[in-house]
């Protein structure tokens, strides 16, 4: 009687251990389709074009050709990006860790292998073939550029990010903040402040939404521009090309300058003229020649690590 009852326990022993097994194996395989759903659940987006295009909710493998920054401004880290992005100088190793080269102009072929589940591109041109490889969003160059708060809140909206972008503006405002008080005195409430760049023989003058320092003199540092470039500023139009002749008329109190693919020959020869020598800021000290490749990137990174550099140029030239 005591070996069946010692059977009929055990017997039961094995079933009941049978079923907490079935039962964890289901839960087990429950949470893996629940985590294959997430990664497969879409939305539907609709791109400045008005055009829809549906994206994946929590994207993993995105690639990019000019929105580097942004994405990795919001916590996310691409598996595919230009070599015009991937040599943008305020970008750590460890961020660029991992990320591989698609090529400038972008190499379909290496999209493709990339496997993305989210293409971001700039380029209207290359957009049908993009959206074969992969769901693909197209966001044109300087769509929002006029200001990086829109910026930083269109690619939170776009990559489900939109609690990590008002932080980093809530950070950007505090450190612009802290800019505004640094440089107090150094530039006068009445002065302005302009921005200028030598391309071969032509001179541009510059806004505040085409890179070179524009958002953070006119946005994050509330700086005043010349007169004829108030508009430029308030409108973001595209850069203005004028002659050496009629600089005066569009110089500031505070000239950022930078050279762009020009000649040593062509820059001495501004530098010796006397329209440039005339010129107030040159004449006070307050032209300031910058380095293009720190200056030229606009994305939401550039712009914190311009604002160093900016403040740390009018400090600098102050104490002189």
């Amino acid at each position: 009687m005591k070996k069946r009852l010692l059977l009929v326990c055990s017997l039961l022993l094995l079933l009941l251990m049978g079923a907490c097994g079935n039962q964890g194996g289901q839960t087990a395989s429950g949470h893996e389709k629940q985590a294959k759903t997430e990664e497969k659940e879409t939305r539907t987006y609709k791109m400045v074009n008005g055009k829809e295009v549906e994206i994946p909710k929590n994207p993993k493998r995105i690639v990019t050709d000019l929105y580097l920054g942004e994405i990795l401004a919001l916590g996310k880290k691409p598996v595919g990006a230009t070599d015009y992005e991937l040599k943008n100088p305020f970008l750590t190793k460890d961020q660029l860790s991992g990320i591989k080269d698609i090529g400038t102009p972008i190499s379909l072929e290496k999209v493709t292998e990339l496997n993305p589940d989210l293409i971001i591109t700039s380029d209207s041109e290359i957009y049908d073939k993009l959206s074969k490889i992969a769901p693909t969003v197209l966001i044109p160059y300087g769509t929002y550029n006029n200001d990086v708060r829109e910026d930083i809140r269109a690619f939170g909206n776009l990559l489900g990010k939109k609690k990590e972008a008002e932080e980093w503006i809530k950070r950007f405002e505090k450190k612009a903040e802290k800019a505004r008080e640094k440089i107090a005195g150094v530039i006068g409430k009445d002065e302005t402040v302009g921005i200028y760049e030598l391309h071969s023989k032509d001179f541009y003058v510059l806004g505040a939404n085409w890179g070179r320092g524009g958002q953070v003199l006119y946005n994050a540092l509330q700086l005043n521009p010349p007169k004829k470039v108030k508009e430029m500023v308030k409108k973001g139009t595209p850069p203005k090309q004028i002659s050496l002749e009629v600089l005066p008329e569009y110089a500031a109190d505070h000239m950022f300058f930078t050279v762009y693919d020009t000649e040593d020959s062509v820059i001495n020869e501004m530098k010796n003229s006397p329209i440039f020598k005339n010129l107030d800021a040159v004449k006070n000290g307050h032209f300031y020649e910058m380095d293009l490749d720190k200056m030229y990137y606009y994305d939401p990174i550039a712009i914190e690590g311009q604002i160093d550099i900016i403040v740390d140029t009018l400090l600098s030239h102050s104490q002189k």
